[in-house]
């Protein structure tokens, strides 16, 4: 069983429950996801009162298309052993449990049914947007001074930034302004809305962080959530409407009989 898979983030739309109520939607498309090796490691179990450190497996999975001959020489090596023709942009590693009926070897490639189903809940971790050079306001929040009181320029300023003698200097960490985005982000209790297998596509619920064609991590919480789309007036039924066959009617014997007789005439 895997917990997580990479995908490419398509934009936003919108889509609808069967109460009526609109739904802000992210999706995303599950490209090529490789799995390059496979590793043997101690990770711990924070899930106990007692921190105890356990075998897990870790499948290293590559995800972005990149040309082969592009790669740095030693991923581009491990590229080649494992039988690809093609390279990635990233490898990461993905925590998984084997399964006894299907287990995923080096050379498989990731699909969206082996990791999603609808309903689960997930977090999404990804790259902010980058916006330059900001001030505090707009980086951290801050409101700024007054707009009155005998100033004229300290409406979007930071004010104090530290003490005088004590202790002399900026603590490290202090909000002041500077590069904004660019930063790995995550964001927590998304609902899986809508799979597509066909084309690898998933719908989540609200908004992901990175701007469009950038690439994400998905990974299962362990919940599962309840969803009530109303496919049919998006378009979205699976189900194949099968047309009725029209019975033809028997011919009767007088028919036939006379059909005989004008076909005898002409």
């Amino acid at each position: 069983m895997l917990n997580a898979i990479f995908a490419t983030k398509l934009g936003m739309t919108q889509a609808w429950s069967k109460e009526g109520k609109r739904l802000a939607v992210t999706k995303c498309k599950v490209g090529n996801n490789p799995i390059v090796g496979q590793t043997e490691a101690l990770l711990t179990d924070k899930s106990t009162r007692i921190w105890k450190k356990q075998p897990q497996t870790i499948l290293e999975v590559g995800y972005g298309t990149k040309k082969l001959k592009n790669m740095d020489k030693p991923l581009r090596a491990r590229m080649q052993k494992s039988g690809f023709d093609f390279g990635v942009r990233q490898i990461k590693g993905v925590k998984y449990t084997a399964e006894t009926e299907s287990p995923l070897k080096i050379g498989d490639s990731l699909t969206l049914e082996q990791v999603l189903e609808v309903g689960d809940v997930v977090k999404v971790q990804g790259i902010s947007k980058g916006r330059g050079f900001a001030g505090v306001i707009k980086r951290h929040g801050f409101h700024g001074g007054p707009r009155t009181h005998g100033q004229s320029d300290r409406e979007r300023a930071p004010g104090s930034i530290g003490a005088g003698t004590t202790p002399g200097r900026v603590w490290k960490g202090k909000k002041m302004p500077g590069h904004y985005g660019v930063d790995s982000r995550t964001v927590y209790g998304l609902t899986v809305l809508y799979i597509d297998p066909k084309n690898q596509e998933v719908w989540l619920s609200g908004p992901v962080p990175g701007f469009n064609s950038s690439s994400v991590r998905i990974e299962k919480v362990g919940k599962k959530s309840s969803v009530n789309l109303d496919l049919d007036s998006m378009g979205l039924n699976t189900k194949e409407e099968v047309a009725p066959v029209e019975e033809k009617a028997d011919i009767s014997t007088e028919t036939k009989s006379e059909t005989q007789e004008v076909q005898k005439k002409s």
